[in-house]
């Protein structure tokens, strides 16, 4: 029997939803509803969470949420870029140039996450840094996994591969089969493998909220006899504290001597393509 909530609580309840969204804007719907049960708000069920989803799709028609502050990375539109003139396109050119900043560093890096969900909390961290962010959706396809050995083996020095996804058992496979696909197609490249989330240092640490392991999934046995103990969504860290594993776990290969040489031959450049836009106009 489902428990109506009085019109007082759900007042409540959109109060804290509203707070946990202008404190980790982006975040996903999942995401929400951890950061709500994480203060006691709701319980720690399915018709909890389908509540706050409920609450959420209100308040985001009411307009006290804004639609762009829930990250939605599982559906896009596909538009090719074009301009109203040619001295649209130049002056564009010049003010989005930016510099390949990893020529000059030692190492390559890539993030690859399971779900689409969590590139909306993350991207803004990888585009700033220029790092690749791979969306898998699960399990890895040959055809993408390939594509990205190519571009490892392109860069010709070590590339770091870092993994955001679910600790449970499928999560955890996930992962191991994307090692082996990469490797299998990439022999010859130094490929540095490390799960950036979620760990089991982290659960411990930051307390996260665990779910009961799906005893229907087929890795379940050998997940519990690893000693994994319960499943936790990536979801669960708030998405500032991703944010910022995300960033550290990138900034560890960057040099900053070879980053600030780089973008001062960025700003040159970046002048010169506005030069040439002006004299593009003046023709």
């Amino acid at each position: 029997m489902r428990v109506r909530s009085t019109q007082a609580q759900l007042r409540e309840l959109d109060d804290v939803i509203i707070q946990v969204v202008e404190d980790n804007a982006p975040i996903t719907l999942r995401g929400v509803y951890y950061r709500v049960l994480s203060v006691g708000a709701v319980a720690k069920t399915e018709p909890a969470y389908r509540k706050v989803g409920r609450e959420v799709k209100r308040l985001r028609e009411t307009g006290d949420i804004a639609y762009e502050d829930i990250a939605d990375g599982t559906r896009w539109t596909i538009q090719p870029q074009t301009y109203d003139s040619a001295q649209e396109a130049a002056r564009n050119t010049a003010a989005v140039y930016r510099r390949n900043l990893w020529l000059d560093q030692p190492d390559g890096v890539m993030i690859f996450t399971e779900k689409d969900a969590i590139t909306g909390v993350v991207k803004g961290v990888t585009r700033e840094l220029q790092v690749p962010l791979g969306i898998l959706r699960g399990y890895s396809s040959l055809t993408f996994a390939h594509s990205a050995a190519v571009s490892i083996t392109a860069q010709d020095k070590p590339v770091y591969v870092y993994h955001l996804g679910d600790h449970d058992p499928s999560g955890i496979d996930a992962w191991r089969d994307l090692r082996d696909k990469l490797t299998e197609f990439a022999p010859d490249a130094d490929i540095v493998f490390d799960r950036l989330a979620v760990t089991e240092e982290q659960i411990t640490e930051l307390e996260l909220p665990t779910r009961p392991t799906k005893r229907t999934d087929t890795r379940t046995a050998g997940f519990e006899a690893a000693g994994y103990g319960e499943s936790v969504e990536v979801d669960a860290i708030p998405p500032d504290i991703l944010r910022r594993i995300v960033r550290d776990g990138i900034e560890q290969h960057i040099d900053p001597r070879a980053l600030r040489l780089s973008k001062r031959v960025e700003r040159r450049e970046r002048q010169s393509l506005f030069e040439l836009a002006a004299e593009f106009e003046e023709e």
